[in-house]
């Protein structure tokens, strides 16, 4: 017969009499990781800062950072047109994004975007290894909807998150038809009624489409003050409420 040690005994013991709440508190939290925050055009460089704050109040653990890729404060046309630039500043977060990898390969990575700030974040995706991002959120984006996703899909982990509102006409309608997308169309944007996904698809790509989220604006979102206008996303209360979910 298979005697039991005094140890054993005592450890099952302490286990036992410990509540469960109080062991499921001691066992490690998962690891924090980075979230990189790219804006639109014109410099204002407030998003960051308002990520930064609505993210920790909605509990995630994260470490915000900022990619600043901007011509200067105003430089709308300059930021938008200039594709040279947009894709050179691509590359600059490709490669930032290889050095974060390679340094801690376990860490989780997301990016997220807001209108023209979301080519510079799908053509950094598609610069990247397979898997090497956990994923994408683009907010408003300034892309065609034709734009082709399936290489930055090819880069996620856990696909892409689109939000679109159709309301966002100045900006996304009237705007792009009169000075151009991000990847240089003159149509509506993406961000106006989402992302059109291609007719003649394999089997295998259909599969890698279905890892596209899109999410049209509701009446919902008016508590969170985002009224269906271009920079609606980038409201505190939209960002715990809606944006914060995906980073989890």
């Amino acid at each position: 017969m298979r005697t039991i040690s005094l140890p054993t005994i005592v450890m099952a013991l302490a286990l036992w009499s410990t509540p469960a709440e109080v062991r499921a508190q001691e066992a490690p939290a998962p690891r924090p990781g980075i979230v990189i925050v790219v804006e639109g055009i014109g410099g204002f460089n407030v998003m960051g800062p308002v990520a930064k704050a609505a993210l920790h109040q909605a509990g995630i653990p994260h470490e915000v950072r900022e990619f600043t890729w901007s011509h200067g404060f105003g430089q709308f046309l300059k930021d938008l047109q200039d594709t040279h630039y947009l894709l050179g500043k691509s590359e600059e977060l490709a490669a930032w994004i290889g050095r974060l990898r390679a340094a801690d390969p376990d860490r989780p990575i997301y990016l997220v975007g807001h209108s023209a700030g979301t080519g510079i974040i799908v053509r950094a995706a598609e610069l990247s290894p397979p898997g090497s991002i956990d994923r994408l959120i683009l907010l408003s984006s300034a892309l065609s909807p034709a734009y082709d996703l399936r290489s930055a899909l090819v880069a996620t982990k856990k696909g892409i998150v689109s939000f679109h509102s159709p309301h966002d006409r100045f900006m996304l309608d009237w705007g792009t038809r009169q000075f151009g997308t991000v990847d240089r169309q003159y149509t509506r944007s993406a961000g106006l009624q989402g992302f059109q996904v291609p007719d003649t698809l394999s089997d295998a790509d259909r599969i890698l489409y279905s890892r596209l989220v899109q999410i049209p604006w509701q009446s919902r979102m008016i508590l969170q003050c985002n009224l269906g206008q271009h920079t609606g996303p980038c409201f505190p209360g939209f960002m715990m409420a809606e944006v914060a979910p995906w980073l989890r």
